[in-house]
């Protein structure tokens, strides 16, 4: 429709439009900015379509580049940190969820570092939910051996110990 000047660094393109297909001028019946921006580090050529008509273009793309950021950070969360699901609904919730698997990540990110293996983080990860419910030093974990025998307590045969020290 309208070609915009374009003054930022980066943009290539600026204009008003408007969908051309009988679906879009149905669900969409108002005017759009088309952005052509390039990518400064890699050169890459993106192009952003919003409805915002009063920032300028170089904002526009500054704003799309930090939620990439974003969804960046949640990809990491997903492979990393292995949240399946929220178990709460609240902001509060998610937020303490992410929080301690990041502070359990970063234990075993530290504990990788400095003790001598030459596991990865994945096995790591794996060593330590596996051993998760009993008493074992890591160093024990990660030396190979088979598990020191447990000691049987002579009180009750048939009721179980809460911990095995």
């Amino acid at each position: 429709m309208a070609t915009l000047p374009v003054s930022d660094d980066g943009v290539l393109e600026d204009q008003h439009i408007r969908l051309s297909s009988a679906k879009g001028r149905k669900e969409c019946p108002t005017i759009l900015r088309r952005i052509c921006f390039v990518h400064e580090e890699d050169g890459k050529k993106l192009v952003f379509i919003t409805n915002d008509l009063k920032r300028s273009a170089g904002a526009i793309a500054a704003l799309y580049k930090q939620r990439w950021q974003i969804e960046l950070f949640f990809r990491w969360i997903k492979q990393n940190l292995k949240i399946k699901r929220f178990i709460g609904t609240s902001e509060n919730a998610v937020k303490i969820q992410i929080i301690i698997a990041m502070i359990a990540y970063l234990l075993l990110h530290m504990a990788r570092r400095i003790l001598p293996a030459s596991r990865s983080m994945q096995q790591l990860a794996r060593l330590v939910s596996v051993n998760l419910m009993q008493r074992r030093n890591l160093l024990e974990l990660l030396a190979d051996s088979p598990p020191p025998p447990k000691r049987r307590f002579a009180i009750n045969q048939r009721q179980m110990c809460l911990i095995n020290a």
